[in-house]
């Protein structure tokens, strides 16, 4: 031990100056990492000492490689903090962990991203566990010929009676019955496997029979079952989905009853449907709590808006155009992912979405960072909501000002709601006394981000015509806006085309023009897991 003492405080002295060799530093942390890594018990304070000047020192923040200098330094706290403390002593876990979280409130961004991931991934009891299996997606046979179709004499068998006729909620039929509930029948998507349907109904029995959900209000649906399982076939209407949706040409579904509520959403637009304040704050408080709750348990939503980076390459990129929140790239058509959130009045839905995590903690974090970004956004999407026909450019080519739309102390006091809430469900703890919450900047940024129109660029670009036929290609400029005579004029292959898709927050390929969201996604993930963590380390000790 004598030894490893020496060398980590050899490592550490040369750096302890007033001027610094960073390739040098960062050679000596990561022998350090080694050091710590080796022996689990040698005395850290020269670690502190190097940590510490490492992230105040000027000299360091100015190298364009700085980022993984800190990343090293995070990791040397995080095995400090993972250290065994069989005599119940924590003082080091205390420090590298204070360490760890005062570096999020730096001005620079390399550290507060180094210092976020560290905490973020630390390690919990969950991950210890065996990992869990999803739910059994039964019901797809060999053969899905003969299925029963969802009809008057069939759902008499489940004595639900339909009122009325069947009316297209996306890609859904739904139909009220005389129970007071609504009977959906959600479709297949052309191109799409019976399997992902069958997932939905299996995670909604599962969830079910959860008792940790019953502390908030969550309406789970109640799938119809048969002889094969869950899948049907859709009832024959005349119309088809009227957002354009392509149905599968067996027209499989799904069918489940659920309280009306369940398609009433937190920033409708009409005035017959709109909610006020309180609702939203509600809304957005609850559903942040079961997201945080059902994460705690190894249970991952993982599209409570859809978030793209880019819509149009999704196709040929192998993440399939979805949101990195962590590259802080340009979020793509913001005001149009809020349109329909996956949580609402009734609570969390669509759970053909949901996902094991277990042992995934860099999923998870990412996937917590999401969550808190996508709640942020359908919050600023309420303020939208009161004139959705105010956007994009204006006749002088100028972005259309939407910012007296927003109420400033509402959002900021959405803000904080959401973040205590998810801290709260994610740890099973309450929100700490005196924790940093500072959201009256992020509710500026946000007005300001969100309330002009700047970013309405989107470029078709050429390899991404090739990869399309002629109809799909026409189709496609039809869907951004174009007026089908225009599109059919329009030479596939040719050159990059702009369309006027917006509002995105940032430009066509660009960073994203609102750093702050990010910034508070990769705090509060942070805090959150390391909230648990601490928690769990307490239990132990």
């Amino acid at each position: 031990m004598g030894d490893d003492v020496t060398v980590l405080e050899q490592l550490a002295a040369p750096h302890l100056t007033a001027r610094q060799d960073f390739s040098a530093a960062f050679v000596a942390m990561n022998r350090i990492k080694d050091v710590l890594q080796v022996d689990a018990h040698v005395p850290v304070a020269p670690v502190f000492t190097l940590c510490e000047q490492v992230v105040a020192s000027p000299a360091y923040q100015r190298q364009k490689q700085a980022y993984f200098l800190y990343q090293a330094a995070a990791e040397a706290l995080q095995l400090v903090a993972l250290r065994p403390d069989p005599g119940g002593r924590s003082a080091d876990r205390r420090r590298a962990l204070a360490l760890l979280n005062s570096g999020m409130d730096l001005p620079h961004a390399a550290p507060r991203r180094a210092m976020a991931e560290a905490l973020g991934m630390l390690p919990l009891a969950v991950d210890s566990l065996p990992v869990a299996s999803e739910p059994m997606a039964e019901g797809v046979s060999a053969s899905l010929d003969g299925l029963p179709r969802c009809d008057v004499d069939w759902l008499a068998g489940y004595h639900i009676h339909c009122l009325n006729g069947w009316v297209w909620q996306g890609r859904s039929l739904l139909a009220e019955t005389r129970s007071g509930e609504v009977l959906v029948v959600k479709c297949l998507r052309a191109g799409e496997e019976p399997i992902a349907l069958c997932r939905e109904s299996a995670w909604m029995d599962h969830l079910r029979g959860l008792p940790a959900l019953v502390e908030r209000p969550f309406h789970i649906p109640q799938p119809l079952v048969h002889g094969r399982g869950v899948l049907v076939q859709a009832p024959r209407v005349a119309q088809s989905p009227p957002d354009g949706t392509t149905l599968h040409p067996k027209r499989y579904a799904i069918a489940f009853l659920t309280a009306p509520s369940y398609f009433r959403y937190p920033n409708e637009a009409a005035a017959n449907r709109r909610l006020d304040g309180g609702q939203v704050r509600e809304i957005l408080s609850r559903s942040a709590w079961l997201l945080g709750r059902l994460m705690a348990m190894g249970i991952a939503h993982t599209a409570p808006i859809p978030l793209f980076h880019n819509r149009a390459q999704r196709h040929r990129r192998e993440d399939g155009g979805r949101y990195r929140w962590t590259h802080a790239g340009r979020l793509d058509r913001w005001l149009a992912s809020c349109r329909y959130p996956n949580f609402g009045v009734s609570g969390l839905r669509d759970f053909e979405h949901f996902e094991v995590v277990t042992g995934r903690s860099r999923f998870r974090y990412e996937i917590i960072g999401s969550h808190l970004i996508s709640l942020l956004l359908v919050a600023g999407s309420y303020f939208r909501s009161k004139a959705p026909d105010r956007m994009g450019l204006d006749l002088s080519g100028q972005p259309v000002d939407t910012r007296d739309l927003f109420d400033r102390s509402l959002l900021q006091t959405m803000i904080g709601d959401i973040y205590r809430a998810y801290y709260e469900g994610f740890t099973g703890d309450v929100f700490p006394e005196g924790a940093s919450i500072t959201p009256s900047h992020l509710a500026d940024r946000m007005i300001e981000e969100m309330g002009l129109d700047r970013h309405m660029e989107e470029i078709l670009r050429v390899v991404d015509q090739d990869a399309m036929d002629r109809f799909t290609f026409t189709s496609f400029l039809e869907s951004r806006g174009l007026p089908r005579k225009a599109a059919l004029r329009k030479t596939k292959g040719q050159r990059d085309i702009v369309l006027m898709t917006g509002p995105h927050l940032g430009g066509f390929n660009q960073a994203i023009s609102l750093p702050e969201l990010i910034d508070f996604a990769a705090a509060g993930a942070a805090r959150c897991v390391a909230g648990r963590f601490c928690l769990e380390q307490d239990r132990l000790s």
